[in-house]
């Protein structure tokens, strides 16, 4: 029972699950909703989805797990409770454990490729195993390079939703041409989305690595906190936040426009607040528990604006 609480901890198992209600509500929410109103039935096959989902949380898990391997020292001094490899875990185990579980995600990724005859398909799996190596190993201790890194990742959670779902519509060329005029707004939806999770990943590993300094510094990290101080590094995390609020701002105002009321007050009252209660909380903080907070309310408001899906599908 120890060894499988370990694992779970290891996983993020609420990350996990995010991802899980991500995919499927992107699927139900908006390609049901606004792609396929009118034939459900051109939506791809359920297994062949849930093979997608499978996929991408293997691939996360195999991040995660190589993550808190390269970072066993540097968990030493940011978090000496928090990072079991070493302890009750041994490096080897958690080694094989990530070369099973991308091999396997790469297996499911090329047998979808077969699927949908796109080996570009197939390849981003190998090459996002390769990039979270390289993150966990070498990026995550370069200026802006392992911020990027992450929430490019963040976003390819949605991409790859509406990337699958176009492939399989390409293969029936019929099917692709009664669903154009509506793939407009689909596209809209998905690049919302996608941004809005690009931007909230780079300022909530910006916020993590000013709770991480004491470790990172010790062991050579050029973050953003290390490289320009915390002062900057707050001007720069403003700077991405009300870059996030005036996009949100510019989507809601297309909700006013279609009568969309509550899904204009969620967002301003679930979204929009508590990020401008983040900006303020920011300027104040001075411990890591400070950081610690914000970094778990950038999770909230990103959990927050996946939930308003289920809304924007029911246009009210």
């Amino acid at each position: 029972m120890k060894k499988i609480s370990t694992f779970f901890r290891m996983i993020r198992l609420p990350n996990i699950l995010i991802i899980i209600l991500t995919q499927y509500l992107l699927r139900y929410g908006i390609l049901k909703t606004f792609l396929f109103p009118k034939h459900p039935e051109m939506l791809s096959g359920w297994f062949d989805f849930s093979l997608l989902v499978l996929a991408t949380v293997l691939l996360t898990i195999g991040g995660y797990l190589i993550n808190d391997y390269f970072d066993i020292r540097i968990d030493s001094v940011n978090r000496p409770d928090s990072n079991p490899v070493g302890t009750a875990i041994k490096g080897r185990h958690v080694i094989r454990m990530h070369m099973i579980i991308n091999a396997i995600a790469v297996l499911i990724g090329f047998y979808l490729a077969y699927r949908l005859k796109s080996l570009n398909f197939g390849l981003i799996f190998p090459v996002v195993t390769m990039l979270l190596w390289l993150y966990s190993a070498r990026y995550k201790r370069l200026l802006f390079w392992g911020n990027f890194v992450v929430s490019v990742l963040s976003g390819l959670v949605i991409f790859m939703v509406w990337y699958f779902e176009f492939l399989h519509l390409r293969l029936a060329p019929l099917n692709f041409s009664q669903v154009i005029p509506e793939l407009k707004e689909t596209d809209v939806f998905f690049i919302a989305f996608g941004l809005f999770a690009f931007l909230i990943s780079f300022f909530r590993e910006i916020i993590k690595d000013m709770e991480d300094t004491e470790g990172d510094k010790e062991y050579g990290c050029l973050n953003f906190p290390i490289v320009l101080g915390i002062k900057r590094s707050n001007y720069i995390v403003t700077v991405i936040v009300l870059l996030n609020i005036v996009s949100i701002a510019f989507v809601q105002w297309t909700f006013i426009n279609r009568g969309w009321m509550l899904v204009f007050w969620y967002f301003l009252l679930i979204v929009q607040l508590p990020m401008i209660y983040l900006l303020f909380r920011l300027y104040r903080a001075k411990k890591k528990e400070d950081y610690h907070f914000l970094s778990n309310l950038c999770k909230l408001i990103m959990f927050a604006g996946i939930l308003s899906i289920q809304l924007i599908a029911s246009g009210i």
